[in-house]
């Protein structure tokens, strides 16, 4: 599926300014990344194949690097941008490195930082509270849509809790990145993403404590747990504040 078929459809990288929760998106009938991964299952399931296989994932990876090539050349061939860049405006060796680490891929990314393990914590934290109001409304708990219940507003948390601690880290790392970039090009498009991720993560904590704040309101027996829960977020997001101060004004497309 090519982005150039469907431009009359689909918004133009709009995924790259969502939180990725398709279910509760408004969008996704313009969204290639949505259409393409569809389609991507639709094929696992005609061809009976587990889509966690690893050979089965390597080639959805490998598939969907060589449809971002063609993708980038069509737009190339289009807009007559030149062959090639000069080296020279950009440097990718200097910023190999940061802190005296290699830079990881996003996934293993490690940095030293409280809005890191604080995030961390209210996840883990999370998991123990959810277990905790499970046990003592076990029938609330149960996956229902709409309306201000128990279970939507656990459903918020969770949904949230660990993009957060990806986001902040993501932050953290590109934050520091951004302070060796030297090319005006690639400092602004290392910004653009600084922002994006720190505002999902200030979106997603404010979620995250207006659901705490309806379930401290609904549920008295959980209250104290509930308050101690609700003070890590509420400390979440005054760090990420601090941190990143353009979530306050930065608008995500079609999003904010």
């Amino acid at each position: 599926m090519s982005e150039l078929d469907h431009m009359h459809e689909n918004i133009s990288g709009i995924y790259n300014y969502c939180d990725r929760w398709c279910e509760k998106c408004s969008y996704t009938n313009r969204c290639l990344l949505f259409k393409r991964e569809a389609e991507r299952d639709i094929k696992h399931i005609l061809n009976d194949e587990d889509p966690n296989d690893p050979e089965v994932f390597a080639k959805d990876i490998a598939d969907s690097i060589m449809e971002t090539y063609e993708f980038i050349n069509k737009k190339m061939e289009e807009e007559d941008f030149p062959e090639y860049f000069d080296e020279d405006d950009f440097d990718f060796d200097d910023e190999e490195i940061i802190d005296g680490e290699e830079n990881p891929p996003a996934g293993i990314r490690t940095a030293q930082h409280s809005l890191i393990d604080d995030s961390l914590t209210f996840f883990k934290e999370f998991n123990k509270y959810y277990n905790l109001v499970k046990s003592k409304y076990p029938e609330e708990t149960e996956e229902k849509e709409g309306g201000n219940n128990l279970s939507e507003n656990l459903s918020v948390i969770a949904w949230y809790s660990p993009q957060i601690n990806v986001k902040s880290r993501s932050c953290i790392w590109g934050k520091n990145k951004l302070t060796k970039v030297k090319n005006e090009m690639q400092k602004e498009i290392e910004l653009d993403i600084l922002n994006v991720n720190s505002r999902i993560a200030f979106v997603g904590i404010e979620k995250c404590i207006n659901a705490l704040t309806n379930i401290y309101e609904l549920k008295q027996d959980v209250q104290q747990e509930t308050l101690l829960l609700l003070s890590t977020a509420k400390k979440i997001k005054e760090m990420i504040a601090n941190e990143f101060p353009n979530v306050f004004t930065y608008k995500r497309p079609y999003f904010d």
